[in-house]
Formats: C-alpha cells, sequence, structure tokens
C-alpha cells in the first residue's frame, strides 16, 4: 500500500473519529484554547482565511497541519511556542473559519494562498514553517518557491515528492483500493454535511468525541466537522495528493519546483512507531520504513545545516505523540536563526 495512503489513514481515521484531541493542553482551558479563536484576515479576491497568533518576538513560526487536520493539532505545541516567539496558527482554504476556494486544493494554490495571508496578515519575514505531514509537502514546496521568505524548517513526519514509486503492482492495487474506500467515505461525509444531516447528536458514522473534552474544544470540534467545506477541501487535497503508479499533481509541482535549500536551518522529523499493517509482510513493512526515513534523510539534506531525526514512541501525529521533541526542533531552529541574525550584524 503506498505510503502516503498508510500515512494518511494513519491520521485522519482517528481524526475523524474524533480521537487525537483528547489528553489536550487543559492548563488552558479555564480561560480558554486560543487555537479555537477565529481572527478572519482579508487575502483579496472577496476571500477571508483564519489566521490566530500568539506570543511576541522573532523569527515568526508560521504552523501548517496536514490533510485533515485542524488547530488543536498544535495545542501541545502552542503554550511552549508561543513563550519564547510569536507563533501563528492558520486554517487552509475551506478548513475552520478560512473561506472555502474556486480552485483545487493542489499545492500551488494553498502557496498561493499562505503567501497572501503572510502578507495582509503582516508576519515578519523571514519567518520559520513548521508543518505535519501532507503540510510538510506545503512548507517544502512553499520554501522552493518563496526562499528569501522561510528562515528554516521544521517538518514533522512528512510527505515527499516521489515517496511510493518502487511500490510493486500488487501495492498499488492494494493501495488503490483504500483510497477508493477513503475517498467513497469522505464524499459521503461531505453530502451529509452539505445536506444538513450532520449534527454533534447525530454524526451518521463521520465523526465522534472522547469523553472529557472540554466545552470550548468539544465546540469548537463540532463546528469543524458540520463544516462542509471542509469535507470538499479534504476530498481536493487527497485526489491531489494521491496518483497511482505515478507522481500526483503537488509531487509534481513540488519536484518541478525544488531546489537547494542554502545554510537554513532544518530539522526533518519522522515517527518512530509505523505499525505494520494486517496485509503487509515484515519484508514490505521494513522497506517501507527504510523508504520514508530514506526521503526524510533527503530533504533535510537539501540545506548544509540539515538535521534527519527519528522520534521514538511517536507515531505519525508526533506533535501529540512527543510534543517536546517537536518542541526542542522548534526551538533549535529558532534560536540558530537568532543566531544567525545576530552574526550578521
Amino acid at each position: 500500500m503506498t505510503r502516503k495512503i498508510r500515512r494518511l489513514l494513519s491520521f485522519l481515521s482517528p481524526l475523524l473519529l474524533g480521537l487525537r484531541v483528547s489528553s489536550m493542553a487543559h492548563a488552558q482551558t479555564e480561560a480558554g484554547n486560543p487555537l479555537t479563536a477565529d481572527h478572519l484576515i482579508p487575502i483579496g479576491s472577496g476571500r477571508q482565511m483564519n489566521m490566530v497568533c500568539t506570543g511576541h518576538g522573532s523569527p515568526t513560526v508560521v504552523f501548517e497541519y496536514g490533510l485533515g487536520g485542524h488547530m488543536l493539532n498544535w495545542a501541545k505545541v502552542q503554550p511552549a511556542i508561543s513563550a519564547i516567539t510569536r507563533a501563528c496558527f492558520y486554517d487552509r482554504a475551506g478548513y475552520g473559519s478560512s473561506e472555502p476556494s474556486s480552485r483545487p486544493m493542489t499545492a500551488e494554490n494553498v502557496t498561493n494562498d499562505l503567501y497572501w495571508l503572510i502578507e495582509k496578515a503582516g508576519i515578519g519575514k523571514p519567518f520559520v514553517l513548521a508543518a505535519h505531514s501532507l503540510g510538510g509537502l506545503y512548507a517544502t514546496f512553499y520554501t522552493d518557491r518563496f526562499p528569501s521568505q522561510v528562515a528554516g524548517l521544521v517538518l514533522i513526519d512528512p510527505s515527499f515528492a516521489r515517496q511510493d514509486l518502487d511500490e510493486t503492482a500488487e501495492e498499488q492495487s492494494r493501495a488503490q483500493r483504500v483510497y477508493g474506500n477513503s475517498q467513497a467515505a469522505l464524499a459521503r461525509c461531505a453530502a451529509l454535511a452539505h445536506a444538513h444531516l450532520l449534527s454533534a447528536v447525530n454524526p451518521n458514522g463521520c465523526f465522534s468525541f472522547p469523553a472529557g473534552l472540554p466545552p470550548n474544544e468539544r465546540d469548537y470540534l463540532i463546528r469543524q466537522f458540520l463544516n462542509p467545506f471542509r469535507w470538499d477541501a479534504m476530498l481536493s487535497e487527497s485526489r491531489n495528493l494521491h496518483q497511482a503508479g505515478a507522481l500526483s499533481e503537488d509531487e509534481q509541482e513540488e519536484q518541478r519546483a525544488a531546489t537547494s535549500w542554502g545554510n537554513k536551518p532544518v530539522i526533518v522529523l519522522t515517527a518512530g512507531l509505523a505499525p505494520k499493517q494486517p496485509d503487509q509482510s515484515e519484508e514490505e513493512h521494513q522497506k517501507n520504513m527504510a523508504h520514508w526515513k530514506a526521503g526524510h534523510d533527503k530533504l533535510a539534506a537539501r540545506s548544509t545545516h540539515g538535521e534527519s531525526i527519528a522520534v521514538g514512541n511517536a507515531s505519525h501525529t508526533i506533535q501529540l505523540d512527543q510534543p517536546q521533541a517537536v518542541i526542542e526542533a522548534i526551538e533549535k531552529v529558532v534560536s540558530e536563526v537568532q543566531a544567525d541574525r545576530a552574526n550578521r550584524r
């Protein structure tokens, strides 16, 4: 099965069930979690996008979640990063409170939106990008397109171009079946959301919540899951991420733009836990894990100051399983950017 689909499902399936939002940073809940707030910024063409910034300092860290993500994916990281510098979190088109786009959710269109959001929000440049999963591919592409705007990168178990092209025909066939099922499930939930047939009391099999969520976080997630444009965005992103036996639209865009990152500080984190799937042989599982890590090593090698680190006891959502690893990586990149600026004075 293609590696991107395995990781998409490892994140997307529990996310649809609401399981990746338990045990959040509840110390913030009495005053309310700042990540559940809205701050809409006009980006042109009559559209608005949501960006929430906390903390003070430079460089700013801009966060990019993965396919099917939301602001609370960063709840265990936000307090620590906001304590040392400015941290900005945003919703892509259709997600959260950001208005949908009439264009497909390709890497080019996503990064165009981010470019204008950065401009209109007045984010100081260059900034640091911290990105997870598919968001990692977007961050990579953004850095290739606008290198002077990005001071450093933290990529958290990121997707990357050409990650599936060495798979056998049997693996690709299995992947297509899984992909087709996931697309059908997303399309079904999108149709139900557009017909106003989803609700917190009647999720129609599209989502559920763990017990014990603070009310503000539960209300926030309900708004996400009832938003039909979020389901549309997820469908579009997954279609542009996957192409059996060939480079997907996103991968083609990134490969055309790929360039050296010079001496920018770059840290790539790889999940140490990737459970073997029932349809996998042990040999296939080990091959996939090695290929995934090698791809991350190559991303890090695009900078003379790149590091590729495996994070033990962490699944694909490292920022939730081992948030300290993500915090330390961001702190290190921010510190290196600050030191470089000081040396240039």
